[in-house]
């Protein structure tokens, strides 16, 4: 059996954006869920979560499988642990309200900032366009 990888995903990912047609074979295990997080807006059609322990992302889980992992690894731009990303790729705690699982998550790396950033203060991407 192919091994199977959580991911949580918070912007264009997410049901009923323009790139979740690369979960359309996913298992879905949370529609509403949340991380630690604060999430920016990047002005250029999509967020970035950068790692804090103050705020919360909201977002959805997924199950998928390694192809599907791929995929989204070069629809982040990640290359690896320590290359020059877009995204990087961590694992952390996701909070369904009645369970927790580790899984993926892309965010800022670490060497990149947020100074022409905005911050989205709902942690919320859905809500954030909304308004």
């Amino acid at each position: 059996m192919e091994k199977r990888h959580h991911v949580f995903v918070y912007g264009t990912l997410r049901k009923d954006d323009r790139n979740h047609k690369l979960l359309k074979d996913a298992v879905c295990i949370a529609s509403h869920c949340w991380t630690e997080g604060r999430l920016f807006d990047s002005h250029q059609g999509y967020p970035f979560l950068v790692k804090s322990n103050d705020s919360r992302v909201v977002g959805e889980l997924y199950a998928i499988d390694n192809a599907q992992l791929s995929e989204l690894d070069r629809l982040e731009d990640y290359h690896g642990f320590g290359k020059n990303n877009l995204y990087n790729r961590v694992e952390q705690v996701i909070h369904t309200g009645t369970l927790d699982f580790l899984a993926f998550v892309y965010v800022l790396p670490e060497n990149k900032n947020t100074q022409n950033m905005k911050l989205i203060e709902s942690g919320d991407w859905f809500l954030y366009q909304k308004n």
